[in-house]
């Protein structure tokens, strides 16, 4: 590097205040963490210095070291922020969860059984003269 050039000042700060201004729903925009104080604000062109609102992002600190490693795309997290901003709601795992209930009632339900049939096994294992 230049004498006569600086490197780039990271202004945590500043990026903050920028996010809040832009962004006021603030959550993971990948994983929709609503938890402030584990929330960072990303670069997104890496550039510590860059604090202007296209190129910040809310992360968790999990996704926010995912995509410092180039495992999300710049033009994913832009879409996912967009969408966070527009519906500002809560992750909606419904799809995923439709019929965990009943799954759950019949696992107890089978649970249930078998163990009394072990009950059952073992009275009747006693009972038998040897």
């Amino acid at each position: 590097m230049p004498a006569n050039v600086q490197p780039a000042r990271r202004n945590s700060t500043e990026a903050y205040r920028a996010a809040a201004a832009a962004y006021p729903f603030k959550c993971c925009v990948v994983c929709g963490l609503q938890i402030a104080a584990a929330l960072d604000v990303a670069h997104l062109d890496h550039d510590p210095a860059n604090n202007n609102p296209d190129n910040l992002a809310y992360l968790c600190r999990t996704h926010h070291w995912m995509v410092d490693a180039g495992l999300y795309p710049t033009e994913a997290i832009v879409i996912l922020r967009e969408h966070w901003q527009k519906n500002r709601d809560t992750p909606n795992h419904k799809a995923r969860m439709k019929d965990a209930g009943p799954k759950a009632a019949l696992t107890r339900k089978r649970k249930e059984a078998a163990r009394k049939a072990v009950a059952t096994r073992r009275s009747k294992a006693g009972s038998e003269p040897t």
